[in-house]
């Protein structure tokens, strides 16, 4: 027993922990019910856990695991994310939101580093993170960034914890992060009426930014701060018309950073045309891999248009019977995507049926694919209901889901007799329109 007792005490004692409060508010007015762990992934952030908060406190805490350990994580909500830095046995507690951040606890000589950065660029972050930031005068904005430029310089040149790889990652780190928060209030509504009153900063950034360094995208800002300088650029300093992004591509100095930004952008944001936007960009690609991806891309991207080629897929009807897309071809087909837990979509099953019925002996195959993941429940309903056209079930597998990028349902698509996209967001069976369409390809 006393053995136990030690072996148990020592477990505990072992464990790192980092917990406190985030304040974060929605358009809404809702304070965020999570908070976010996670580690940097091309150009951005991948979340390694959701810290969900507690409805009585607002406070969040996690354990930690061996993999997020002795290495630069990142705490936050959206844009607003804090590095963090633990060691084994470690308990950091923090207090964040509107642009600060306060640690506490095992405040290790790294997370020092991190706290007395915020509190150095605190005024600065009153701009980008807070509700009305864009209102502050921009004269101060211009005279906070005259007053911070040596000392943000000095602060990084200083950086010495005896923790070599650590101080090497932060001096690479902090001063794009502080590029990031000099642009913030720019993305988010502050303006001037002319260039000449533009900070130097800013303009400096503007000009001399060309994108050279490859390790750029190692950071979690790499992405945002390329848009968000494009932006700037562009948009609010040059005055053009047009998406941003796609104006920097041709600009980026560095072919694998250029590539990378070009996939990103294509999965994460907005183009006037998300085909002719990868077409024109595949040349940038570097390697096969790349290639592929792009391809990929440009595969989902026809899809959503008018004339694209559906992407095929295969699965069982409630008898596991497989059945293909790609066996209708020469049919029209009418693709609708449900689930027995969604009500708008049980709700449209008796449009469905009598649509079925009134276009019986028609060249058009219903397909209705369930996204359920729970296969007993699913047959259940398709038999007990005794719901027509070809039920399958998808266990909602990520590859089709990502390939249809389905985001809600239901779902309705119509495709032609040439496997060819007529609408990837169709009526709804309720909607006359959807017959109409259906019989416009017949």
């Amino acid at each position: 027993m006393l053995m136990l007792g030690v072996t148990l005490s020592t477990s505990l004692s072992a464990q790192t922990t980092i917990g406190g409060k985030f304040s974060k508010i929605l358009p809404n007015g809702v304070n965020v019910d999570r908070v976010f762990f996670s580690k940097p992934d091309e150009g951005g952030l991948m979340t390694v856990e959701e810290m969900l908060k507690s409805k009585a406190d607002q406070t969040f805490q996690a354990e930690l695991k061996p993999a997020d350990l002795n290495v630069i994580r990142y705490v936050g909500v959206f844009e607003e994310q804090y590095p963090v830095y633990l060691k084994p046995g470690e308990k950091l507690t923090i207090e964040a939101g509107d642009g600060k951040i306060n640690y506490s606890g095992n405040v290790s000589k790294e997370n020092q580093v991190f706290a007395a950065w915020y509190k150095l660029i605190a005024p600065l972050r009153n701009y980008g993170y807070t509700k009305k930031g864009y209102t502050l005068p921009p004269d101060r904005y211009v005279s906070l960034l005259d007053s911070l430029a040596k000392p943000v310089q000095d602060f990084v040149k200083n950086i010495r914890t005896g923790n070599d790889s650590f101080d090497k990652q932060v001096k690479y780190l902090l001063p794009y992060s502080y590029k990031f928060d000099v642009l913030m209030p720019l993305a988010t509504g502050l303006s001037f009426k002319s260039k000449n009153e533009y900070p130097f900063q800013v303009t400096q950034l503007i000009e001399e930014e060309k994108f050279a360094d490859a390790n750029l995208w190692s950071l979690p800002m790499a992405y945002n701060y390329m848009t968000n300088l494009s932006f700037v650029k562009y948009i609010l300093y040059n005055n053009k018309q047009g998406i941003a992004a796609e104006m920097l591509v041709p600009e980026i100095a560095d072919n694998p950073l250029r590539a990378n930004f070009v996939l990103a952008h294509a999965q994460r944001g907005t183009t006037q045309s998300l085909v002719k936007f990868l077409e024109e960009n595949s040349k940038y690609m570097m390697d096969e891999q790349q290639k592929k991806e792009l391809a990929l891309l440009l595969r989902r991207a026809n899809l959503q248009v008018a004339g694209g080629s559906w992407i095929d897929f295969s699965y069982p009807d409630v008898n596991g019977k497989m059945h293909s897309l790609s066996e209708n071809l020469g049919k029209v087909v009418l693709l609708d995507l449900w689930a027995t837990w969604c009500a708008p979509c049980l709700a449209e099953v008796p449009a469905l049926e009598k649509l079925e019925k009134e276009l019986q002996g028609k060249n058009v195959v219903f397909i209705s694919l369930s996204l359920d993941t729970d296969k007993a429940k699913w047959q259940n309903m398709v038999k007990q209901k005794q719901l027509s056209g070809v039920q399958l079930f998808s266990n909602s597998e990520q590859r089709f889901m990502q390939d249809y990028e389905v985001t809600e349902i239901p779902r309705y698509i119509v495709f032609d007799k040439n496997g060819k996209t007529v609408n990837f967001n169709a009526p709804r069976p309720s909607d006359p329109k959807l017959k109409t369409l259906i019989e416009s390809n017949l």
